[in-house]
């Protein structure tokens, strides 16, 4: 082996040498990286958003905050760790096995897909469609006026006086004599009624479903025919009806943009997971479910 091709081997060596010394020192170094405009710092590849910080930041009670950097550092901390712990969390199999954070993988789907729907406003003819779709959502229920008139039987169970009283007191409305004076022979009723212009529902908690059923059937100045009720006989003169009315989009506008909003959210939803649902391959042990078929 000749000398020159001895000292060749040993620069060669050398320059290897250093060049090892140099990648193992590199290495341990963290050499500043120019992140993009809005990013606060990057966790592995994933982007923590500076605006994020920032609102966190501006969310702080005063009371919390030290100096305007150090409140910003120790948010920025507390996030990376965040991050740090969410990606440990999905590398160790969490997301699968975990009924806790599967359900918050979910919501956080359901509520980025919202957020996304909502994104955009509801223009006006959308809006007005939506409203003539379902119109009758938005109507006002029929409201009434009633007095209702009670007559107790002092022999109860036997009624028979009780609804020789109310028989008489029927006929002399239809007679004629005003209602004011007709219900002084009625007794209190064992309830405080119901005030003025309530709707059908609010009767039927007071009076059951098939007195209010006679009264939808009644014009003002009509009355029931004669019911039991408790220890005697009712029945109900209607004084005022106000009927059913449709409102107008403009007097309904913020719930009905509510409401659209949810359609098209809910829309949005079952969209997303039509298509996932196409891409996917699902297989079962069984036969399919019925609501697996889209």
């Amino acid at each position: 082996m000749s000398d020159s091709f001895r000292r060749a081997c040993l620069v060669t060596a050398v320059i290897l040498g250093c060049a090892f010394s140099a990648f193992q020192i590199l290495h341990d170094i963290r050499v500043p990286i120019r992140l993009l405009p809005g990013t606060a710092a990057r966790v592995n590849g994933r982007s923590i958003d500076a605006d994020s910080v920032n609102r966190t930041v501006a969310g702080m009670d005063a009371r919390d905050r030290r100096s305007e950097s150090a409140t910003r550092h120790d948010v920025l901390s507390r996030m990376i760790d965040e991050e740090l712990l969410v990606q440990h969390a999905l590398d160790s199999g969490a997301a699968e096995t975990s009924p806790e954070v599967r359900a918050a993988l979910v919501r956080s789907a359901i509520t980025r897909v919202n957020a996304e729907a909502a994104a955009e406003p509801i223009p006006d003819r959308e809006l007005e469609e939506y409203f003539k779709a379902h119109s009758s959502l938005y109507g006002t229920s029929a409201r009434f006026e009633v007095t209702p008139l009670y007559f107790e039987s002092k022999t109860f169970p036997d009624l028979t006086v009780a609804q020789s009283r109310a028989t008489e007191a029927g006929a002399q409305l239809r007679g004629g004599v005003p209602i004011s004076q007709v219900i002084n022979q009625a007794d209190p009723l064992p309830f405080v009624p119901p005030g003025k212009l309530v709707t059908e529902r609010t009767l039927v908690s007071y009076f059951g479903p098939e007195n209010i059923h006679l009264l939808e059937q009644l014009t003002p100045g009509q009355t029931t025919t004669t019911t039991p009720l408790g220890h005697g006989v009712l029945f109900i003169y209607l004084n005022q009806k106000v009927p059913a009315a449709m409102a107008s989009l403009a007097s309904v506008h913020e719930l009905v943009v509510a409401d659209a909003m949810r359609e098209r959210q809910e829309h949005a939803l079952e969209t997303l997971l039509a298509s996932l649902h196409k891409s996917a391959r699902i297989e079962f042990a069984d036969s399919p479910p019925a609501t697996a078929a889209r």
